[in-house]
């Protein structure tokens, strides 16, 4: 916006001439113009609201979400202290969980290793004019995370990217009235018991409240992701949450040939005498070492869980929790 400029007295002509000349050269030299979006203006509002406590923007290499719930209990731009408060709370769980699922080995009932915990951890920064919205900030780059999840540089994608890509993933495409339940099935499976807990909860206290969400997710390569979660794309996801059931895990032993792993992702593929191939995550302990496995005939031990959703579709979910070579 332009810096104010005190008018001056209008029968002076000298002085209205000058003060003309003092607001073109601001115009001229940077100064910024008045907003023309609510994004702009939050923009602006949030580094305004920072200066005036003495704190600076937010570093750029920390990832941003903004959220901001919808719907008529947010009218008046007001929501019920316990409707934001479980919101945010059931959002950060679902994307821990969701990360611990995609970085290898999803449990049921252990808890989620520090590193992960740190590693996607949100933290609401300021508001921002919406229905009702809060901007949040992922953890900087310069907390370690690249010695546990590789390189994680602004250009690269981070085990919180990851994760948030895959609930908006869930949220688009609960939005599309052409795809089915089973696509949304096949989203929901791999991330296991605990993931799918903690996205019903999430789903149940929208539902109950009456509303909806609208996402920004600023990523990693500077581009922003910009998703509309309805009321009824969250009813169909708490349908198919609350309507899948997963069975006790049956560990299996497999034996054949290691022909895929990434130890960034946690992910093996080991290909059956028979030909059938099995895609796996990898216990924590074992993602490290995948790289003395590569290539080479293993023995398996397996953890397998069956999720039956709706509609009597299965999946199987295949976790490694024990590797070694073979030479039969």
């Amino acid at each position: 916006m332009t810096p104010h400029v005190p008018k001056p007295d209008p029968t002076d002509r000298d002085a209205v001439r000058s003060w003309l000349r003092q607001v073109r050269n601001a115009r001229v030299h940077g100064a910024q113009e008045a907003p023309k979006t609510p994004e702009e203006f939050a923009t602006l509002q949030r580094a305004r609201m920072l200066q005036s406590v003495g704190a600076t923007v937010m570093e750029s290499d920390r990832r941003r979400l903004d959220v901001a719930l919808t719907g008529a209990p947010t009218a008046k731009h007001t929501v019920p202290v316990s409707t934001l408060g479980a919101f945010l709370t059931n959002l950060q769980d679902a994307v821990t969980a969701v990360a611990q699922a995609v970085a290898g080995r999803a449990t049921r009932f252990a808890s989620i290793p520090r590193d992960i915990r740190e590693a996607t951890v949100l933290s609401a920064a300021a508001t921002f004019p919406s229905s009702f919205g809060v901007a949040m900030y992922g953890p900087s780059m310069s907390s370690g995370q690249e010695t546990l999840f590789g390189d994680a540089t602004e250009e690269l994608p981070t085990l919180l990217d990851d994760a948030v890509e895959k609930v908006l993933n869930i949220v688009d495409l609960s939005e599309e009235a052409s795809s089915s339940d089973e696509l949304l099935a096949e989203q929901l499976a791999p991330l296991g018991q605990r993931s799918t807990g903690h996205i019903r909860r999430l789903t149940v206290g929208l539902t109950e409240a009456g509303v909806g969400v609208r996402v920004s997710w600023h990523t990693h390569d500077g581009t922003v992701r910009q998703s509309e979660w309805s009321p009824a794309g969250v009813r169909r996801v708490r349908f198919l949450c609350e309507h899948s059931d997963f069975t006790e895990e049956e560990t299996i032993t497999v034996v054949g040939w290691l022909g895929t792993a990434s130890s960034f992702h946690g992910k093996v593929e080991i290909r059956k005498d028979g030909g059938e191939i099995i895609r796996a995550s990898t216990d924590d302990e074992l993602t490290a070492q995948l790289d003395r496995y590569f290539n080479k005939r293993v023995e398996a031990d397996i953890e397998v869980t069956k999720v039956q959703f709706a509609g009597g579709r299965v999946r199987k979910n295949y976790s490694v929790i024990d590797l070694r070579t073979t030479q039969d």
